[in-house]
């Protein structure tokens, strides 16, 4: 016998256990199949390649001239050149490329974070519909049920035609509302498969995910700000700005070019020799210090005031967060009670009440319930978008 009660603890432990980590398993799949996700991971690969060629030096140049005068012997040269830059605008370059490709993964970030999040979104939803099914669907049983009963008193002449048309109006809204949400959970379902890809996924879980998480809410927050992809985004843009304003002050400096140079003809002997040239720096980095400096400017300013948004929005998520909290501790005693329905059946099968008290009684009932369901589903939303950063 203890045996036998130990397989079932640990069975539906194990069930639990599954049910927990369906949306777990979900996200997972979706983050390995995800044709956004794919597409954006080759875009950023693209954009790497790209910033690193920005720091390659310019082309090389091949010079060839020749003069066709035979009293000077038909005399050509060949000048080979290279330019460079000055040499201290290559380490403001080489850092802002490893800033530049740093901070794409900030960006990859972001678009992984919204993509599982919107999934997580759709589990969710697709939970609390499935909840609703379930609960329409023992409605609908019920209603169908109390027809035939009031019908078969009505032949009998203890109730009237009002009674029986109420209770036939409350089976077909049930049943209208049934549809509707079967059709909610298929299209759900769709937009799951769109996620990962076009393969199938299937979610039937009836309760939602027990992920723990500490209400300190100045702890929340700071975890949240710390890590936001978007927001660390802003920040590295902030330091490349920096970087940006030291380098074109050093493009400011002249540009050097190193050569050599060949010069040969009929009568002339050969002669080679270098070629060393400078830029004059006049006009070609006219106002970009200043344009630099005005980005740097708008790069500190964009990251405050982003920072102060998403610290807004997480202050009324965390407002609405506790709020819903609350009531649904509020409908969760009221259910965790013998059930109302059965015993207002109870009720009416004893005669203590008219189908008429009953039925007002159930659609108040079931109204109750309703949002019971409504704000278990927005608490979890709220729950999940507060803990976003941990996907």
């Amino acid at each position: 016998m203890l045996r036998k009660l130990l397989i079932i603890v640990i069975t539906g432990l194990s069930f639990q256990a599954m049910a927990q980590s369906s949306v777990q398993r979900i996200l997972q799949e979706v983050e390995k199949n995800n044709p956004k996700l794919q597409a954006h991971q080759q875009y950023l690969e693209a954009q790497k390649l790209g910033i690193r060629s920005q720091n390659n030096l310019a082309n090389p140049e091949l010079e060839w001239e020749k003069s066709f005068s035979s009293q000077e012997g038909k005399p050509y040269e060949i000048l080979v050149s290279q330019s460079f830059d000055f040499p201290t605008s290559y380490i403001y370059k080489n850092q802002l490329r490893d800033e530049k490709i740093t901070n794409l993964k900030n960006i990859q970030a972001k678009v992984r974070q919204d993509i599982l999040l919107e999934t997580e979104l759709i589990c969710f939803e697709l939970i609390y519909r499935n909840k609703q099914n379930i609960e329409l669907s023992t409605r609908l049983d019920n209603a169908e049920k109390l027809t035939r009963f009031f019908e078969k008193r009505l032949q009998e002449g203890d109730a009237n035609i009002l009674e029986v048309n109420k209770i036939r109006m409350l089976a077909l809204n049930t049943k209208n509302q049934l549809q509707l949400v079967r059709n909610k959970i298929s299209n759900l379902k769709k937009d799951l498969q769109k996620q990962n890809g076009g393969l199938e996924l299937n979610l039937n879980d009836l309760e939602y995910p027990v992920v723990s998480m500490d209400e300190d809410t100045k702890l929340l927050l700071a975890n949240a700000v710390t890590t936001d992809p978007y927001l660390n985004q802003l920040r590295a843009n902030e330091q490349m700005a920096s970087k940006e304003t030291s380098l074109v002050k050093t493009n400011s400096l002249p540009k050097i070019s190193i050569g050599y140079r060949y010069l040969g003809s009929d009568l002339m002997k050969e002669a080679n020799g270098m070629k060393l040239g400078i830029s004059i720096p006049l006009w070609e980095n006219k106002n970009k210090v200043k344009q630099a400096k005005l980005m740097e400017l708008f790069r500190k300013e964009e990251l405050s005031f982003e920072k102060t948004e998403k610290e807004n929005e997480y202050e009324k998520l965390f407002q609405t967060f506790f709020s819903l909290k609350s009531s649904l501790s509020d409908y969760q005693n009221v259910f965790a009670e013998k059930k109302y329905d059965s015993l207002l059946r109870k009720a009416l099968d004893f005669g203590e009440i008219s189908g008429i008290e009953y039925l007002m009684e159930s659609i108040y009932y079931y109204e109750s319930f309703d949002t019971y369901l409504e704000i278990e589903h927005e608490y979890n939303i709220n729950k999940a978008k507060i803990l976003r950063y941990l996907l």
